[in-house]
């Protein structure tokens, strides 16, 4: 079996992987990627971009977010369509407004495209390695390396980043974490053609229906006139239930009365496919020696929204920060890597806190209403809801008791 030494070893190569893997290349160190993978591949997922994702982007070296905006197919999105339980709706607009050549505040791209389209910078550095198709099996910390087994290869390195998704191997491998249900939510999607009464200038919708709270239906405007739709759920709820993902989809879109209609001649392109999300709910270390867990391995998705590429992207431009010290001082410790977790606590500790409790309000049907009901007669309320995205003061309102209370007297 093939030996190979590198300076960095990235498990992973989606947005979390390659984002580290382009902020570190210009240094000229030696990074070695593992993906288990091989590139076009399928992801699950919305596809919403987000402007985190966005914004992370425009730090990528070189013309990274001049590219995206001119080569890669997407939809520009100008908003969001809440939908509470009693089928009442709202269109919140993003009040931020697209940044100097940038056409929208947000987009949808198909995951397949976007990951292609990050994957493909790494060709540009010589230094940069990958190894498509390997799948890691095991990985462990040796006396002045960390080292990573595959059913082809061994790839030694200073430090290993654990940027292989929900199930990472590396993590179960270097990191004593035991999370149970609560923390992982399933979304299941499909592609579609011929569904009708999408939003004009392409909001996203999330629908909040009884039987998904505090999860949601999703329809999202994506190329090729298809829509990507599909629902997120607790994975405690599925097994409490016992749901089948897939039936359960196929049920609301022939029955539901306020879906069923606009999928009445649509049909499914490929098939529905579903995929676990683990989110920011569980608190954990994400360092350790010679390790670092980026992305959806660091448990680092928004509970309420399940937006993971972002964080996932920011995840790996913050390991790069605290990477560049490590070698330069050669010292890849717990102790030392410890800067990384830290800075991930003061980016993500506080948006999860409220996004946790903004889960859990979100169980509530009637909450939901009434926010609803009275952000359609108060513009005021709608103006908190389109800002609430880009204002963390007025998420937080979201989650105060007394909002609710004086929200029954306006």
């Amino acid at each position: 079996m093939a030996l190979f030494d590198f300076d960095m070893l990235i498990a992973g190569a989606g947005p979390a992987g390659c984002t580290l893997a382009l902020h570190l290349a210009p240094t000229g160190l030696q990074i070695g990627i593992i993906e288990k993978d091989i590139f076009p591949r399928q992801k699950i997922c919305g596809d919403a971009l987000s402007g985190k994702v966005l914004s992370v982007m425009k730090r990528l070296p070189g013309d990274v977010f001049h590219d995206f905006e001119n080569t890669v197919a997407k939809i520009p999105s100008s908003g969001i369509r809440f939908t509470a339980p009693n089928h009442k709706s709202i269109d919140v607009p993003f009040l931020r407004s697209p940044a100097p050549g940038q056409s929208a505040p947000g987009y949808v791209c198909r995951r397949s495209d976007f990951d292609q389209f990050l994957f493909d910078r790494l060709k540009a550095y010589p230094n940069v390695s990958v190894f498509e198709g390997d799948a890691v099996v095991s990985a462990m910390v040796q006396p002045g390396f960390a080292m990573v087994k595959t059913g082809k290869h061994e790839f030694r390195g200073k430090v290993i980043a654990a940027a292989d998704g929900v199930h990472s191997i590396v993590r179960k491998s270097l990191h004593n974490t035991h999370p149970d249900k609560k923390h992982y939510c399933v979304g299941i999607r499909g592609y579609y053609e011929n569904v009708t009464g999408t939003h004009p200038e392409n909001y996203i919708e999330l629908i909040f229906l009884k039987e998904l709270l505090p999860g949601y239906f999703w329809i999202f405007p994506s190329t090729g006139g298809l829509v990507n739709a599909g629902f997120g759920v607790l994975r405690s709820r599925i097994s409490e239930k016992k749901v089948n993902l897939v039936h359960m989809l196929d049920n609301i879109i022939a029955s539901h009365p306020l879906i069923a209609p606009r999928f009445k001649n649509a049909n499914l392109t490929g098939k529905a496919e579903a995929h676990s999300l683990p989110l920011g709910t569980f608190q954990m270390a994400r360092t350790g020696n010679r390790f670092l867990l980026l992305g959806d391995a660091g448990f680092l998705v928004d509970p309420f929204s399940g937006e993971g590429i972002g964080n996932a992207m920011a995840s790996g431009e913050i390991a790069a920060q605290i990477l560049r010290e490590n070698f330069s001082s050669n010292v890849f410790s717990a102790e030392s890597l410890a800067t990384y977790d830290a800075r991930i606590r003061k980016r993500f500790s506080q948006e999860f806190r409220t996004m946790t409790v903004m889960q859990y309000l979100a169980s509530y049907p009637r909450l939901i209403n009434l926010v609803i009901n009275k952000s359609l007669k108060n513009k005021e309320l709608g103006d908190m809801l389109s800002a609430m995205y880009t204002n963390p003061d007025i998420m937080t309102k979201l989650t105060r008791p007394g909002f609710y209370a004086r929200l029954l007297f306006r």
